[in-house]
């Protein structure tokens, strides 16, 4: 008899299960559940088109209802579930109920919502959805002064594309500098500089306090200052949504996410269960330097956990291993990457880090049109690489990347140093400025 997989969240996580399992096997029943109109879209590009850069939302729209038709996934969208009944293997919707012999948890995350006075007035919004998108969208018409209330990666690519439409927005973030979680202090210099010559208005070290107005919002409070504002954009940050998995006894970590094994089964009552998965944003993972557990907010890991539970779903019996997280912004002209640990996340952690830091160019001196590149490595007391940062307007997703596959193999500072890189003068210069950086921590240069 044929088994029914369901899945819960049809986000990066949730269909790459439903879909890499149909392609293996036409005969098991697949339902996909979520509680939202829109699904198998990229919300990564959402700034992009309230910039103007994407011509319309629905180019992020990568597959239909009729493609997951043809595939025999049933997708029922707009349908919220109230329960997850482990011990009868149902998922409760209000009144109905649906029986699984596979279930999978890819809930994904909510925004944080920090609690300031006026957060639910008019006029305030959180960027976790395609609708939530439509709205900021349409209220652009009307709006002036935006305020954007942090300042990581999707706050400051929306102050971006706010100024592509005119708008020239403040962002105030709490910590003391830019992109707190992706770089360093020094690093992060270079962003709010280039941020500060586009006009845009940037408070570091800066509490929200409260967000004022009668019915809209009209001014944020922030260090005793009042900012006169008509739209808020609050983004502070995610956390694992995983009440209906705790309600059903699924244990959760220290991080908040949902605790899995290797092959991302989850654990109740002390036992890993064999036919419950959970993976995406929901589910914490084990962060290769620190060995902490982390939580991974990043499609690309949503989708690698969704490859992995689907393998086992099939009986390859595939891992998940830990992360480096290697991730990028694109704020206007700039690519800001970064890969394993800040040094502030390392010396949390009792790791004394060395650094070294160089500044090269992305093509040779004598050729037109290179851009400056700045290059942070990190390694720890023994030479082994575990972190990267690096800025430019081109060439930063490849040496991430590359920094990526060091990081995974331990690679030491040393062989970084000494290893071959190609040349040609269009596309690099003959040193290439992570080979410039690790001859400087280890005192070559």
């Amino acid at each position: 008899m044929p088994k029914h997989l369901v899945v819960i969240g049809a986000g990066a996580a949730g269909l790459p299960v439903a879909s890499q399992v149909r392609r293996k096997n036409k005969d098991i029943e697949i339902t996909v559940l979520t509680d939202r109109e829109f699904f198998a879209y990229s919300p990564c590009g959402i700034p992009f088109v309230i910039s103007g850069m994407i011509n319309s939302f629905d180019s992020l729209v990568l597959r239909d209802m009729n493609h997951y038709s043809e595939m025999n996934i049933n997708i029922l969208n707009k349908t919220t579930v109230t329960k997850i009944d482990i011990d009868a293997q149902e998922i409760v919707l209000g009144d109905e109920k649906i029986k699984y012999d596979i279930l999978v948890i890819a809930s994904g995350a909510k925004p944080i919502i920090p609690p300031v006075p006026g957060i639910d007035l008019e006029g305030v919004y959180f960027l976790n959805s395609l609708e939530d998108a439509l709205k900021i969208s349409n209220s652009l018409k009307n709006t002036k002064t935006p305020t954007i209330i942090g300042a990581g990666a999707i706050g400051l690519e929306m102050a971006h594309a706010f100024l592509k439409k005119g708008l020239k927005s403040r962002v105030i973030e709490m910590k003391d500098r830019v992109l707190p979680n992706m770089l360093d202090k020094d690093m992060s210099g270079i962003v709010e500089d280039y941020l500060i010559d586009l006009n845009m208005k940037i408070h570091t070290s800066t509490v929200a306090s409260a967000i004022i107005g009668e019915k809209k919002v009209s001014h944020v409070k922030a260090n005793g200052n009042e900012f006169e504002t008509d739209l808020v954009l609050v983004s502070v940050g995610v956390r694992p949504n995983v009440e209906l998995a705790k309600d059903a006894g699924i244990e959760t970590g220290s991080t908040g996410g949902i605790v899995t094994d290797a092959s991302l089964r989850v654990k109740r009552k002390g036992k890993f269960l064999k036919n419950v998965y959970s993976c995406g944003n929901c589910v914490e993972v084990t962060d290769i330097i620190t060995h902490k557990s982390t939580i991974s907010a990043l499609g690309s890991t949503a989708i690698r956990q969704g490859v992995v539970v689907a393998d086992n779903i099939l009986g390859k019996n595939s891992v998940f291993g830990p992360i480096s997280s290697p991730s990028i912004a694109v704020i206007g002209e700039l690519e800001v990457g970064t890969v394993g640990v800040t040094k502030e996340k390392a010396l949390e952690y009792g790791i004394n880090p060395i650094e070294g830091k160089a500044k090269g160019l992305t093509r040779a001196k004598y050729y037109p049109r290179g851009e400056d590149i700045y290059v942070k490595i990190l390694s720890d007391s023994d030479y082994r690489v575990i972190g990267a940062q690096v800025i430019s307007k081109e060439g930063v997703k490849g040496r991430i990347d590359a920094m990526s596959l060091l990081i995974g193999r331990k690679t030491t500072v040393h062989q970084l140093a000494t290893s071959e890189t190609s040349y040609a003068p269009p596309i690099s210069s003959a040193l290439d400025p992570l080979t410039m950086a690790a001859r400087k921590l280890i005192g070559s240069d």
